[in-house]
């Protein structure tokens, strides 16, 4: 009897002037969109305050402005610093992307470790150039 479990797989890129390029402009576009999200709670907290009744729900609606406006700002500094290391990355390195889930079958006999053991993919410019088993 075998059965299919799921295994976390590691894409890993090269580093090309390419992929430098793109994954620069992906941050650099995701923080302008965080930048824009933290001037419209800038606005909306702004108008809060002005609003001449101060009320419970106005307090705890300003409340989670506030709230959202420093966890955006947490993933701005967060991206800033990602974009820094995308920066400095040297050319011909292996860049972990992230991970995506692959299938494997396993049965009675099987070393479990080998068949759940780390994997990696490797790519270049988005082609596949190596499979990597442990």
């Amino acid at each position: 009897m075998a059965i299919t479990v799921a295994r976390p797989v590691v894409i890993k890129a090269i580093v090309t002037e390419s992929f430098k390029r793109l994954y620069t402009q992906e941050l650099q576009a995701a923080i302008a969109r965080v930048e824009e999200l933290v001037g419209q709670l800038d606005a909306q907290i702004r108008r809060t305050e002005l609003e001449r009744q101060i009320t419970p729900q106005a307090r705890a609606i300003r409340q989670q402005l506030e709230l959202e406006r420093a966890r955006q700002e947490s993933t701005r500094l967060e991206l800033q610093a990602r974009l820094r290391e995308a920066e400095g990355l040297e050319l011909n390195s292996e860049f972990p992307q992230g991970t995506v889930d692959s299938f494997t079958e396993v049965k009675i006999g099987d070393n479990l470790f080998q068949k759940l053991g780390r994997t990696e993919i490797v790519v270049k410019d988005g082609i596949i150039i190596e499979v990597r088993e442990e």
